[in-house]
């Protein structure tokens, strides 16, 4: 029979190695915890600063060219260099055809570049002064960025726009920023034949708006 003071230095011994367990689960369950709070606000970061759209102010000019300019940054995480879209002709032409934010088809439909739908013809919108009958809307977006998008993937996919395309990789090559080479490409998909003026006269407006 073992002497009182050893068995009760045992005991408290045996009672020292289940509170050290006891901490060291606590512990570990707490790491445990913290690792997946980092992990998952990383995660969420991640996710906002791909898939969440920038803010969209347009009360002034200047606001409308910083929002155009916001949501090219946030696409173009998505988008490899050389299939990029010079931002200055993205924002001069959102900026021309939408009045800077102002026209009743950027309000009310999210539209910046006057873009046009021939199907579905019921969820578009009709300009004022065009017969009903005509076979094609204006489109509706669920948001402005959603325009800028559109309108970045159709000049990079569709086949009217194969010269603006060569005039992009001959400017990559040859490491050029010329966006008014550009407004000369776009012209002749425009219905008015000064279109590549307007164009240069809004870029113009916009250098002294930014400066």
């Amino acid at each position: 029979m073992l002497p009182f003071p050893i068995l009760q230095m045992l005991q408290q011994q045996g009672l020292q190695d289940i509170m050290d367990k006891k901490t060291r689960k606590e512990f570990t369950q707490t790491i445990l915890i913290f690792v997946t709070a980092i992990i998952f606000f990383f995660l969420l970061g991640l996710w906002s600063y791909y898939r969440v759209e920038p803010a969209f102010k347009a009360n002034t000019e200047k606001e409308f060219i910083d929002s155009v300019n916001k949501c090219v940054d946030h696409l173009e995480r998505n988008i490899p260099y050389d299939q990029r879209i010079n931002r200055q002709l993205i924002v001069t032409k959102a900026a021309l055809e939408s009045n800077y934010g102002r026209s009743r088809f950027a309000i009310e439909g999210n539209n910046l570049f006057g873009i046009r739908q021939f199907y579905n013809l019921e969820t578009g919108m009709l300009p004022d002064r065009v017969k009903v009958n005509v076979n094609w809307r204006v489109a509706k977006f669920n948001s402005k960025c959603d325009s800028v998008k559109y309108y970045i993937n159709l000049l990079n996919t569709n086949h009217h726009y194969e010269e603006f395309r060569k005039e992009r990789k001959f400017q990559i090559d040859n490491h050029l920023n010329l966006p008014t080479r550009y407004f000369i490409r776009l012209e002749k998909y425009a219905t008015n034949p000064l279109y590549a003026e307007l164009l240069m006269k809004t870029y113009n407006n916009i250098y002294v708006i930014k400066s």
